[in-house]
């Protein structure tokens, strides 16, 4: 398993290496996700991005949060209609991400990155993320949609937690 460490002072060129280690030297060449603003109004599912790179997407517009919560509405955007059906609307799924086991989300200081597991039209990877008191390892399950406005789009229909350890501050 190929694990890729990203440190909060040095997220940007972490993210844009590890992009050009996983997916080649066209992501370096400024083509990339990690070139675009993660609070991007125009960032959303495109069928070009990968399972990988809707994740990192999701996580770093999550850390990139801001007072008018652009990050949390980055990540569901790319939650799949199931998913949105049952988490959202947009005020309850800032709620589930702000106040829950989700909050780590905001405020981590690593992220390591486990392989992604691609089979038929459903992808999952392990990511564990730590902040300064808790480490927690996250599945996010995707699945290629089918259906428009989102054909051919990684989207994520859940994300499960697995708590690994306890941090002291």
């Amino acid at each position: 398993m190929v694990h890729r460490s990203v440190r909060s002072g040095q997220a940007v060129a972490a993210l844009a290496v590890v992009l050009v280690l996983c997916f080649g030297p066209a992501y370096g060449a400024g083509s990339g996700p990690e070139t675009e603003d993660p609070l991007s109004d125009d960032l959303g599912p495109r069928p070009e991005l990968s399972p990988a790179e809707v994740i990192r997407i999701q996580l770093e517009a999550l850390r990139n949060n801001d007072e008018r919560n652009r990050g949390i509405e980055v990540a569901f955007r790319f939650a799949s209609p199931a998913n949105r059906a049952s988490t959202g609307p947009l005020p309850r799924f800032v709620r589930m991400i702000e106040e829950g086991p989700y909050a780590l989300m905001l405020e981590y200081r690593e992220a390591i990155f486990g392989a992604v597991e691609v089979r038929a039209e459903r992808a999952r990877q392990r990511v564990t993320l730590t902040g300064a008191r808790a480490r927690i390892s996250y599945w996010f399950h995707l699945s290629r949609q089918s259906d428009a406005p989102f054909v051919g789009c990684w989207m994520t229909d859940a994300v499960y937690i697995e708590k690994v350890a306890a941090r002291a501050a």
